[in-house]
């Protein structure tokens, strides 16, 4: 060890056949780099004198400087993976700050605006318009409670501590339910439910669940437009369970649809709010499903009109896994 600290600080070779302790029965060359030293290359040496015949020190000269540039090249690339992920960590940090400021702005304002009315006025209100100003600030809130969930579940996904509280989930239910929630979020498509009778429950999170198919249904109504048709499915295929939610809007882009899974990813049209997602909805959707060891896909266009969007869920069907969380 004297022998190779000797080699590392000083930059000299040192140990058996050198001048800096030759009784040491190994040669430690010093590794450098760029002029830095990135370390001790050594070998033991056999026979009395310990020397390395010519060639033999050639060969070990070529290969510390090759090993001191490959840790060098190493070195170097784990510097760049580290910057290139901190550009990548700030890129989406200032995309979740502006989404944030803009998709909570309108909701915040509709808030405000409606409290400081009923504050102001009071009495002064007349009940109905009272009962409008009080639905308006509990829908907004809601909204906003919505894309908080979305913010958390996004952490949590990519963090890898979503936990899965699995219990016999009745799909169909879970339908039911995110149509009445888009309904009473002030959704106007017409929507229609078609369930396969004697569906088998499936061993999931309720809660998480509802909020993928929530996530997606909100994805429609916000991009199909106003007057569009929404068809929720479930049916069985196989040793998995399908759940589908189609519009018969525009459709998804074909430059967009194999993205449409990403984080930030929002589609920009004509006559449709894209200021009311923060564009993590389906890339929830898609963890929550996958931790389920489920599977989802996008499929536009849908019909012969060359129009719609398709959105696919696929459960495995069975009994409980070995393991409840991701």
């Amino acid at each position: 060890m004297s022998a190779a600290r000797w080699a590392l600080e000083r930059n000299e070779p040192a140990g058996a056949g050198t001048g800096t302790l030759p009784s040491v029965p190994w040669l430690f060359l010093p590794l450098r780099a760029r002029n830095v030293q990135v370390g001790v290359i050594g070998i033991e040496c056999a026979g009395p004198s310990g020397a390395l015949d010519p060639e033999s020190a050639v060969l070990l000269d070529t290969l510390a400087d090759q090993t001191a540039v490959a840790l060098d090249r190493s070195a170097l690339a784990d510097e760049m993976a580290g910057v290139k992920s901190a550009a990548e960590t700030e890129r989406v940090r200032n995309i979740l700050l502006a989404s944030i400021s803009h998709d909570f702005r309108t909701p915040l304002s509709s808030i405000l605006g409606a409290a400081t009315s009923l504050i102001d006025y009071g009495t002064r209100i007349a009940p109905e318009q009272r009962r409008d100003l009080l639905s308006q600030v509990r829908e907004e809130a809601e909204h906003l409670d919505g894309m908080v969930r979305n913010l958390l579940s996004m952490t949590r996904l990519e963090a890898g501590a979503l936990d899965l509280r699995r219990d016999w989930t009745d799909i169909t239910e879970v339908i039911h339910q995110a149509v009445a929630l888009a309904k009473r979020r002030g959704a106007t498509q017409l929507f229609a439910v078609e369930s396969e009778k004697d569906l088998p429950l499936v061993f999931a999170d309720q809660i998480l669940l509802n909020q993928a198919l929530a996530n997606v249904v909100g994805n429609a109504v916000r991009y199909a437009g106003p007057g569009a048709h929404v068809v929720l499915a479930a049916r069985r295929a196989g040793d998995r369970l399908e759940i589908s939610v189609t519009d018969d809007g525009p459709g998804i882009a074909p430059d967009l649809l194999p993205h449409v899974f990403e984080k930030f990813v929002r589609a920009v049209r004509e006559g449709a709010d894209g200021g009311e997602g923060s564009g993590l909805g389906l890339a929830i959707a898609k963890g929550i499903v996958e931790a389920h060891g489920g599977g989802v896909r996008a499929e536009s266009p849908v019909d012969d009109d060359r129009r719609g969007a398709r959105i696919i869920f696929s459960l495995p069907i069975g009994g409980a896994p070995a393991a409840a969380a991701v």
